[in-house]
């Protein structure tokens, strides 16, 4: 019982640092937040049922603590990052000692697959082509959105916050979570 207690308390813990920096940091630069890197870091520590739980509820928490509410949007969102979760529990769950390069190539790869695969969804709930989505992320000055690069700062965030405190933390975290 003890284990389920703090597994939930861990699933928790995480959804709601989640949640507080998505609508903290909604002001701030686009796509400056850790969320996928609280994700994988649960992923990681708890497993790819927690990570996926700590995904999902992350996301659809946090819509609903937004202006905007939720909406058609908060679902494929939801299931983008629960993926992320679930992926990293099941690549690096097992793994004792976890090198800051690897946890930086893997949150950054982990987080292109969110922000490609959400942004294919977008196209085709709106019906515009995938590819004017996916240069609307990386290059969008080249399509007249924007001169920011949304995906781009988004992976690179959270490569840097893998690299730079992913290792401490997660062995921080099995130390109280075991």
């Amino acid at each position: 019982m003890r284990n389920n207690t703090r597994l939930l308390a861990l699933v928790a813990a995480l959804s709601a640092a989640n949640v507080v920096f998505r609508v903290g940091l909604a002001g701030g630069p686009p796509n400056v937040k850790p969320t996928a890197f609280l994700v994988i870091v649960g992923g990681i520590v708890a497993g790819p049922v927690p990570g996926l739980l700590i995904g999902w509820l992350s996301m659809s928490i946090s819509d609903l603590a937004t202006p905007l509410g939720a909406g058609f949007w908060t679902i494929e969102t939801s299931a983008g990052m629960a993926t992320v979760g679930l992926l990293a529990g099941l690549l690096l769950h097992r793994s004792d000692k976890i090198g800051r390069v690897r946890l930086g190539l893997l949150g950054f790869l982990l987080t292109v697959f969110y922000d490609v695969g959400t942004a294919i969804v977008d196209a085709l709930i709106y019906n515009y082509p995938w590819w004017v989505s996916l240069m609307g992320l990386y290059v969008p000055f080249l399509v007249g959105f924007s001169p920011y690069p949304f995906g781009l700062v988004h992976e690179a965030t959270t490569a840097v916050l893998c690299a730079a405190i992913g290792p401490s933390l997660i062995s921080r975290i099995r130390k109280l979570y075991r």
